[in-house]
């Protein structure tokens, strides 16, 4: 029986490419990991050295431009727009983390981005990476209001955490009852006393400009898969708190539990961890 070469080299190419198609969706996506107010992004660290166990190469900590600085929040976009758009031109999907004030930086990061949601209707751009989604960690977000009805947004002295100070020169700080809610209460409470102190140590101010800025965009109404963990023992955004966030009519969370504090990537990073694998599909 004679075999043509033609009948032998079509299903062959036809099972490499099977194969290097399946090796792409199963390479992890870039991972862009941002901090909340006050915090430096080696928060993240802990989380970070689990999933480079697990073949995530792409892993971008954000150091906000608002921390330690007047800059407003519109930097703090800019810094992880730029991660963003690096990695989707270079054909890698993406997924976004944000703890607390950084759930607010990474949904305004993702506007003018929808054409690459990967639950978008419209086709992903020829060569381009998709956006996962966004996960924020005991998230401290706006409400869907913020964005439709721009004049009824509060002030944030006036929402504020009682913990937080303001002074006349611009500055947020952490610091304003120590004596009752120290950050080993507000933000580490799951730390030991050694830890918790060592990470209070590494606190800086934030900018009011970035944390009183009002929201132009809200990502979590369908236009990407968000994913919202609950921290059970977070004494800062409490999961009666979060709710509120997550009840609002129109909002779309996919919704997850952590037996966290506030600072999920320290108090559980294998947990956080979890939740970014789990979410890398």
């Amino acid at each position: 029986m004679r075999v043509s070469f033609l009948g032998l080299i079509v299903p062959f190419v036809a099972f490499l490419s099977v194969l290097v198609g399946a090796g792409a969706h199963d390479k992890p996506p870039a991972v862009i990991l941002v901090p909340g107010a006050f915090h430096r992004p080696n928060v993240y660290y802990k989380a970070m050295q689990i999933l480079r166990r697990d073949r995530y190469r792409d892993l971008f900590t954000i150091h906000l431009p608002s921390l330690g600085t007047l800059e407003g929040r519109q930097a703090d976009v800019n810094v992880v727009r730029s991660f963003l758009s690096q990695q989707l031109n270079k054909g890698k999907d993406v997924l976004l983390v944000g703890n607390s004030y950084g759930g607010t930086v990474i949904g305004e990061a993702v506007k003018d981005f929808i054409s690459f949601s990967s639950v978008s209707t419209t086709p992903t751009p020829p060569g381009k990476g998709r956006i996962l989604g966004l996960i924020f960690l005991s998230g401290y977000i706006p409400y869907i209001t913020e964005v439709t009805q721009p004049q009824t947004r509060p002030d944030i002295k006036t929402v504020s955490p009682s913990f937080f100070r303001f002074n006349e020169t611009g500055r947020v700080f952490w610091d304003n009852d120590l004596e009752n809610y120290p950050p080993s209460k507000t933000f580490y409470n799951l730390l030991s006393a050694k830890d918790a102190q060592f990470w209070s140590s590494r606190l800086d101010f934030s900018a009011f400009a970035a944390l009183n800025a009002t929201a132009t965009y809200i990502p979590y109404t369908g236009d990407f898969k968000c994913v919202y963990a609950v921290g059970l023992q977070d004494n800062s955004i409490p999961p009666a708190f979060a709710y509120t966030f997550i009840n609002q009519p129109g909002a779309n969370f996919t919704v997850e539990t952590l037996n966290s504090d506030h600072i999920s990537p320290l108090s559980v990073p294998y947990d956080v961890a979890g939740l970014i694998k789990k979410y890398s599909e």
